[in-house]
């Protein structure tokens, strides 16, 4: 293999590593679902799992702020945890 074909070789594999990096970075997190907290005028988040039933409550529609109301922040896996995402 010449010079030209080697280094080719390597820029594919470099790539490869990179994509599957990258791929497996985003299959850790899959499946991790972030909530809000309470039913109405949210300030924090949780898991998925651990979501409030808010089935049976009526929150009013006010944009309180310092909320997630109204698009206001959102819920994020960031660094193994829950948090809010101020927007």
């Amino acid at each position: 293999m010449n010079k030209r074909g080697l280094i080719g070789f390597l820029v594919v594999v470099v790539v490869l590593l990179v994509v599957g990096f990258i791929w497996f970075i985003g299959e850790l997190d899959d499946g991790v679902e972030c909530v809000p907290a309470s039913c109405c005028h949210a300030t924090e988040c949780v898991l998925g799992v651990d979501a409030p039933d808010c089935d049976s409550v009526a929150c009013t529609m006010n944009c309180e702020p310092g909320t997630l109301d109204c698009g206001q922040g959102g819920c994020e896996y960031v660094d193994g945890e829950c948090e809010v995402v101020w927007g």
